[in-house]
């Protein structure tokens, strides 16, 4: 009878081994996909940064893009033919997995000039991307939030829902022809008892605004009720000089979430300005407090 126990025991703890190994075998798996979809990415970012097309599309599958495959190797050529990439800085956040897919989440920063010289820009955002194995190599299948790769494309939204982090797109330089040009910077929605939203007014021209004082108006779209707001920054603004921060608390609708936060400065265009085009600003997070701006 002992003997009984004592194989039965040893039997047991085999399995045991077993088991162990077998979850350490999952985990090693794991990483080194995780490692492949990193590295994958930073080819990406290699290829975009040296204008080099056919690299870059080496590391898009064709057959599997769930866009528009063509519309998406036309926004990278345009890139290339725009504006010269200055500096990059990205920060991988996270990777989840769908199976064998990889969802690779990245915080980044992009600097780049015109090619013609008449202006440098920044730009910020936190994008998606969908990664699937093809024949043992990892490629791009999917963009969210995206316009770290083909400037001229719309972030994906009829496709994918939006993600927390959308774009804010600042112009540092522009030529000088003695205007202000007024932004929005920093505009941000958190959730409480109201949607308590923030943002500020910024003159990124080369001459102050001199009007006195600086309207501004904002939407809140999609939730329970829309709302909207406007007011007045009773001052001016010199070159490169950002107003206090600027608070809205929303009353009558207490979300973030779902919905779209529009804020435009100067929205009846009393202002004359060097750049009438970047006046708006908007956000559609889609979880928990959305952060937009530099």
């Amino acid at each position: 009878m002992k003997n009984i126990v004592l194989i039965i025991f040893l039997l047991l703890g085999t399995f045991a081994y077993s088991e162990s190994e077998y979850d350490k075998n999952i985990v090693v798996l794991n990483q080194t996909r995780n490692d492949k979809v990193k590295s994958v990415f930073k080819e990406l970012m290699k290829y975009y940064e040296d204008e080099d097309e056919d690299g870059f599309f080496s590391l898009v599958s064709e057959d599997r893009f769930l866009q528009d495959y063509m519309l998406f190797q036309q926004a990278i050529e345009k890139d290339f033919r725009t504006y010269e990439i200055l500096d990059f800085d990205y920060w991988l956040d996270k990777i989840t997995n769908d199976g064998i897919k990889r969802y690779l989440y990245v915080k980044w920063e992009k600097r780049y000039e015109y090619i013609d010289g008449t202006k440098e820009l920044t730009k910020r955002g936190y994008s998606r991307f969908l990664f699937d194995e093809i024949n043992g190599k990892y490629k791009l299948i999917e963009l969210a939030g995206n316009t770290l790769w083909g400037d001229s494309l719309s972030e994906w939204k009829e496709e994918i829902p939006h993600i927390s982090g959308e774009i804010q797109e600042i112009q540092k330089t522009q030529e000088d022809n003695g205007l202000p040009d007024l932004v929005v910077t920093n505009l941000t929605c958190t959730e409480g008892n109201t949607a308590h939203i923030t943002f500020n007014l910024k003159n990124i021209g080369t001459s102050a605004t001199n009007t006195g004082s600086i309207e501004w108006s904002a939407n809140h779209v999609g939730g329970s009720v829309d709302t909207s707001n406007s007011g007045t920054y009773d001052f001016d603004l010199a070159p490169n000089e950002t107003s206090p921060q600027i608070v809205w608390d929303d009353i009558d609708n207490y979300y973030c979430s779902g919905t779209t936060i529009i804020v435009t400065v100067d929205p009846g265009n009393d202002i004359e300005e060097s750049n009438e085009d970047n006046n708006k600003v908007s956000i559609s997070p889609s979880s928990g407090p959305a952060i937009a701006g530099p």
